[in-house]
């Protein structure tokens, strides 16, 4: 319980300083990202944006980090690091990653747009092979949306 009560504060503190950033005139990307899928009926249409499991933190210090919440049990990290942002790419210094394992101790270039107020990040990001050295040469895409506060507790949350 005390560990949940740490985790919610946790997240709500950054959520404010994702509020607070985008108040600013220059879209900035600290904060709380999620990560989202489309997810749609039919072939012909991208259809709604879902949310998902795994977080991104970017902090105002220049750190990173991803972690998945896994219902039931809790939250995992999945990866850590430092990142920089120029221009339309957001460089992410990876120290730490069990996901994409391929990436650590490497720069990985995620080139980013912001739509939706900046709300909505879109990446794309190359992966050229795995650790074993075999070739993947696959472009990876990601949709992350911000995590903001809204402006009273929700009625309907299970805690």
């Amino acid at each position: 319980m005390k560990r949940t009560f740490l985790f919610t504060l946790l997240v709500a503190l950054l959520s404010m300083s994702a509020t607070v950033a985008m108040g600013q005139k220059r879209a900035k990307l600290e904060g709380i990202w999620q990560m989202c899928f489309y997810v749609s009926g039919s072939q012909d249409s991208p259809g709604t944006l879902r949310a998902g499991n795994t977080f991104k933190i970017l902090t105002e210090d220049g750190h990173i980090t991803n972690f998945t919440v896994i219902p039931g049990r809790g939250a995992i990290i999945t990866g850590v690091g430092t990142y920089k942002v120029k221009n339309n790419v957001l460089r992410e210094s990876v120290k730490k990653n069990i996901h994409l394992p391929m990436l650590e101790g490497q720069d990985n270039d995620l080139q980013f747009t912001l739509s939706e107020n900046g709300n909505i990040m879109s990446v794309k990001f190359f992966v050229k092979e795995d650790t074993q050295g075999n070739i993947i040469d696959a472009w990876y895409y990601e949709t992350w949306r911000r995590v903001e506060m809204p402006a009273e507790y929700p009625q309907d949350l299970v805690r």
